[in-house]
């Protein structure tokens, strides 16, 4: 599994540990069971003879001989459970999720005990459901967290400063001082220039801020062509629809803006990716993210860069 896969799995126990009842097997099961990359063809009691006993966490018993309840205890922890004669009903942690999303929660609880099936429904939905909320909630943090960012990579430029760049470009610029607060002009029209040298890579440029987060390159708004050439490399480029309309960047209410860029040796191909009028300055929802990481965890060369501004208002 990719990092993020394992952390969410990790995340997920740490959730069912808190249901009454679930115990140290069923934490050591669920893991090895709803592995992202173990085929759901994969025996139960294959798991309980040749996963679990290499975890030292429990003593040494033949975990075989009640894997049945165990699959049984982790799917009525996660879906819920009728009472019957033996077990009082129990609600389970994700059952009202699960019905949000369309799962027939009704049919599970009324499965026999035993009866296959239920684990793989409960399966289907962490990992198409759950682990794209998932995602959506922390993928930013994650990829900010690998970011690696110089000073300054990132800088927007007045119509003033934008003049200075065609005779001698970078010779104006200076570091911030240290722990600086960046800011932005509010209401103005920006260029945004990125210092990063990184030759015929494949630029991705995510803004997050209050009204959400929106992919800038590439983008029918400001960025058609994402590979990068030597720095800096200047937004909105010429033929984009921001600069044919003379809009650049304008940033309009005040408050903290976030910039988060990939650049990648390998280019991705999705198809939100590609510049399209109908979708000027595309949106960053749960699933594109999803299609992000999942692109991101087959690529060998790639490197996060973070920076955030607050627009202030200028006399």
């Amino acid at each position: 599994m990719t990092p993020e896969q394992v952390n969410f799995i990790n995340d997920i126990a740490v959730e069912l540990k808190s249901q009454p009842g679930f115990n140290d097997r069923e934490q050591l099961f669920f893991p090895l069971r709803f592995d992202k990359n173990r085929p759901v063809a994969t025996q139960h009691k294959e798991i309980a003879e040749k996963l679990m006993p290499k975890y030292p966490s429990l003593c040494d018993v033949n975990y075989a001989n009640s894997i049945g309840t165990t699959v049984q205890n982790v799917v009525s922890a996660m879906v819920g459970r009728l009472q019957t004669e033996h077990k009082k009903e129990i609600a389970g942690l994700y059952e009202a999720e699960m019905r949000a999303d369309g799962v027939d929660i009704d049919s599970l609880l009324k499965r026999e005990p035993g009866e296959r099936g239920s684990w793989e429904v409960a399966y289907h939905w962490l990992w198409n459901h759950k682990y794209v909320r998932w995602l959506d909630e922390n993928g930013w943090e994650i990829l900010q967290q690998k970011a690696k960012s110089p000073d300054n990579w990132i800088k927007f430029l007045t119509k003033e400063e934008e003049a200075m760049l065609g005779a001698n470009r970078g010779a104006y610029l200076e570091l911030p001082p240290p722990k600086i607060t960046l800011t932005i002009p509010a209401k103005q029209r920006l260029l945004m220039a990125i210092y990063l040298e990184y030759p015929n890579y494949q630029l991705l440029l995510f803004n997050r801020s209050e009204q959400g987060t929106v992919l800038h390159c590439p983008s029918f708004g400001y960025a058609l062509n994402p590979i990068m050439d030597k720095p800096p490399l200047v937004l909105p480029q010429q033929d984009s629809w921001a600069n044919k309309t003379e809009q650049k960047f304008i940033f309009q209410q005040t408050g903290k803006e976030e910039f988060l860029a990939i650049v990648l040796e390998k280019h991705l191909i999705l198809d939100w990716l590609t510049p399209q009028r109908q979708d000027a300055l595309p949106k960053c929802n749960a699933e594109r993210i999803k299609e992000l990481f999942d692109q991101l965890g087959q690529q060998g060369n790639w490197h996060v860069f973070y920076q955030s501004f607050e627009v202030v208002e200028t006399a």
